[in-house]
């Protein structure tokens, strides 16, 4: 069952999969009073998200950790992308994301440090096409004991983790390359397994910290 919100002249359309009653009311409310945001839509799970995906015309979905461990079923990822559905995961201490949910994510918003200027700076990152990730998190992730020394990257994978340094999406970085945006996509994957890293914001600032990139 879906719960609509008011909706405004403007904005982009945001459902949300939190299984916690408390904390799902909590964004609700927040989610509201956003003036980017044009209607939201709420579901216990990611799934039920995705089953919902076909009939609405939905912008993003945003989650949480702890639901993502629960999806084991990746199919529902794959249908929220092939309905150009964006993912923005809230992320807790010390929580990690599956690597598995990396190619699907286009997100991660500090949930320990919520508030709705943090929330919405991500939702307008992310409807941009801009890789959104909280200040908060980049320095989590990149404590001591988290580097990538010792990774080689290939020519080809240089050359577009240059580009994505640069603030390129995808798209333009095939353009720029004369190569298919499919194929930009998985050297990434290569990139973020390579670095470890589940973004390709933090797959830069890996880059960078360990010499692979020049500052």
């Amino acid at each position: 069952m879906t719960l609509p919100m008011p909706e405004t002249d403007r904005g982009v359309t945001v459902a949300l999969a939190v299984r916690n009653d408390i904390h799902r009311y909590g964004l609700e409310g927040m989610l509201r009073s956003l003036d980017v945001v044009s209607g939201t839509f709420s579901y216990p799970t990611v799934a039920d998200a995705a089953d919902a995906a076909s009939a609405l015309s939905l912008d993003l979905l945003l989650t949480s950790a702890a639901e993502l461990r629960e999806t084991t079923d990746r199919s529902a990822a794959q249908v929220l992308r092939k309905h150009g559905v964006r993912l923005v995961v809230l992320v807790g201490p010390d929580e990690k994301v599956d690597a598995a949910w990396a190619p699907y994510t286009d997100g991660f918003v500090d949930r320990s440090a919520l508030h709705l200027k943090l929330l919405r700076e991500a939702i307008v990152d992310v409807g941009a096409d801009r890789f959104h990730v909280s200040a908060g998190l980049a320095r989590q992730v990149f404590a001591p004991g988290h580097g990538a020394q010792g990774v080689a990257l290939t020519p080809r994978e240089l050359q577009v983790l240059e580009l994505v340094a640069g603030g390129l999406s995808n798209k333009q970085a095939a353009r720029s390359l004369g190569i298919s945006e499919n194929g930009v996509k998985r050297l990434m994957g290569s990139i973020l397994a390579k670095l470890n890293s589940p973004n390709r914001t933090l797959a830069v600032v890996r880059a960078l910290e360990t010499g692979l990139l020049r500052k």
